[in-house]
């Protein structure tokens, strides 16, 4: 399919990715393309072509949070066995790029060279009151920048692009566990069914706050931390089973979508 693209600039690979939509009409992809593709070519495409089309130069000329973090799930956390990954959990006044939880709950921020990093101090805060570790992806050109930003504790991912626009990550520095972990704002994430099916909580008390300061004087911190994790893993653990099991027939710049929606990928690539 490479040969049928023409030159593709960072600003048309820009466009396409703000026109892209996973369920947009494939006349309308296609039609956005004209310009980058070769037109000849454009007649012959299948919607599998199309949406190959964009992925393909999203991921090599725009390189912005969607294509990292595709690729650190595809390079890194497929590898995994037994966790659950979360695509964006919202953390206090953050939001999480990716977390993933097993026996260790992680969160993971996306930093790309597109990126400014004016709140990053917070969302590492925030993110160390509720998960254990915390890392930090940014490019190897940033790291300097990002180090003198971050505590000791946080962990490091770099990426490297290659000139064929793969993404190479490697870890620069391992973190350290939280000792901040604030179990009252792990459990205001929390729903309340979740309150009354995993912490026994009688369905009698309705309010979120009752709920909470009941948790806290029932249990000890630890306990709540486990079990935070567990909850966790088990409310997004379809999501990710689905992922895992499908991404090999799923464009990158799709996965969130597909996450978030578990529709068989045939059905949208069609």
């Amino acid at each position: 399919m490479s040969n049928s693209i023409l030159y593709p600039s960072f600003k048309d690979a820009q466009q396409l990715y703000a026109q892209y939509s996973t369920l947009e009409n494939i006349s309308i992809l296609s039609n956005h393309l004209k310009n980058i593709i070769d037109s000849s070519f454009l007649s012959t495409m299948t919607g599998h072509d199309i949406h190959a089309i964009y992925n393909e130069i999203i991921l090599k000329y725009y390189p912005n949070e969607i294509c990292i973090k595709a690729n650190f799930i595809k390079q890194i956390l497929m590898k995994g066995k037994s966790h659950v990954t979360i695509f964006e959990l919202p953390v206090g006044s953050s939001r999480a790029d990716l977390c993933k939880i097993n026996g260790t709950s992680v969160a993971y921020e996306i930093k790309t060279d597109l990126d400014n990093f004016n709140r990053l101090e917070k969302q590492i805060e925030d993110y160390y009151k509720i998960f254990e570790e915390v890392y930090i992806i940014c490019s190897e050109s940033n790291t300097d920048n990002i180090i003198s930003m971050i505590p000791q504790i946080c962990g490091i991912y770099t990426y490297k692009q290659t000139k064929t626009g793969r993404y190479i990550f490697k870890i620069y520095r391992n973190a350290k566990k939280s000792i901040q972990i604030d179990t009252t704002k792990q459990l205001q994430i929390l729903r309340k069914a979740e309150f009354y099916q995993f912490f026994k909580i009688s369905t009698d008390i309705s309010k979120k706050k009752e709920l909470i300061e009941l948790t806290k004087q029932t249990y000890d911190d630890e306990f709540i931390n486990r079990i935070f994790k567990q909850i966790l893993k088990k409310r997004f653990e379809t999501q990710w089973t689905f992922l895992k099991k499908n991404y090999e027939n799923i464009y990158e710049i799709d996965y969130q979508w597909f996450y978030k929606n578990q529709i068989d990928p045939s059905r949208i690539y069609k």
